[in-house]
Formats: C-alpha cells, structure tokens, sequence
C-alpha cells in the first residue's frame, strides 16, 4: 500500500504545469471517535452546533493540477497537532490524563469541480508520528488512510472540509489501561490560493 500511495505523489509531482493552483492553508481538527475506555463517540452534527470543541489545528501547504475544466488531482503536505483528553475508571478508580500528537500528513487526491465553485475530491493520506511522547508510545505510527472532502472556491480563498479516517484500527496500553483508537476526523480548513 506504501508504494502504491508513493506512486500516486509522485505521478501527481511530475504532471504538475501551468493549469495548476498552489497554496496555503490553516484550520481546526475535530474527532468524531475519541480515545478512551468506553465507545463515547461525537457526531458531525454535535461538531456543527457547537457541543463538540475542537481538539487541534493544522496548518501545510496545497497543490491542484486540473486535467481539463472539471477532473484534477490535488496533493497537500499539513503539519497537525491534536490533544486527546482521557477520562475512564479501571480498578483503582477514575483515571485522567492527556495525550498530544503532532504529525505530518501527506494526501494524495482526485476530484471534480461543480459548477465553477465547488470542489469534491476523495483519496489517500499518509500519516507519520513525530514526536516522541505518550502518544507514539501507545499507539502504531505511521499509518495510512482514506479522506472525502467537498471544498469552496471564492476568487483566491478556498473553503474545505475534509473527512479522515484510517485503514487499520489502532490498540494500545497506557498505564496499563487497554485503549482504541478509530483516528475518524474532520478537518475545517481555510486555504489562500498564491
């Protein structure tokens, strides 16, 4: 799968030209599965009417290199942060704690543009760890995943949202405290074309 997906970045790096938009982009993470001990789950629509915080940020740069009016490939690099609150009881009582993740992602996608303004894409990310904390140490890094996202293009700003999730499921043991991981999010983002 590795290859496959290096196969993709590269293909998309080299048919880069003229017709191709790059730039900039910022935005919130937010998880729709939580990390903890029970299956407590948010939904979008909780994310929407303001009962779900986010849990993080990203920030990276984009790529679209369109192959006619409508088809396009795109490819982004993000530098991403989240914090994952934990709060669950085992044997000795209540247990808290906090993990943070910082990452770099690499996405890989192919769209189509609506109607001049409206963008829907879908693809593969990779997702790699860097740094070294609670978090790396419970669970496997990197891993790879799938993302759809429909975006929002207004002369040079563009707005996305962009759902994440992984092609494995993540296990790990904290404290000695058995954990799961789905690393189902969505990420709000605000671009700047250049």
């Amino acid at each position: 799968m590795r290859k496959i997906f290096i196969g993709i970045i590269l293909l998309i790096s080299i048919t880069m030209s003229a017709q191709s938009n790059w730039g900039i982009k910022t935005g919130l993470n937010y998880n729709i599965n939580s990390i903890g001990l029970s299956d407590a789950a948010s939904s979008a629509q909780e994310i929407l009417e303001g009962q779900t915080a986010d849990n993080g940020y990203h920030l990276g740069v984009f790529g679209r290199q369109f192959l006619g009016n409508q088809l396009f490939t795109s490819g982004c690099l993000i530098f991403a942060k989240n914090t994952h609150f934990l709060e669950g009881s085992n044997a000795d009582g209540p247990v808290y704690g906090q993990l943070n993740h910082q990452f770099l992602q690499l996405d890989a996608d192919l769209g189509i543009r609506l109607l001049k303004l409206i963008r829907a894409e879908a693809g593969v990310h990779y997702q790699g760890t860097i740094s070294d904390n609670a978090f790396k140490q419970t669970f496997q890094s990197p891993s790879v995943g799938y993302n759809i996202g429909v975006g929002l293009d207004l002369w040079k700003l563009s707005f996305d949202v962009t759902y994440y999730s992984s092609f494995q499921d993540h296990t790990g043991s904290w404290r000695d405290i058995p954990l799961s991981y789905d690393r189902s999010q969505l990420l709000i983002s605000l671009g700047i074309k250049l």
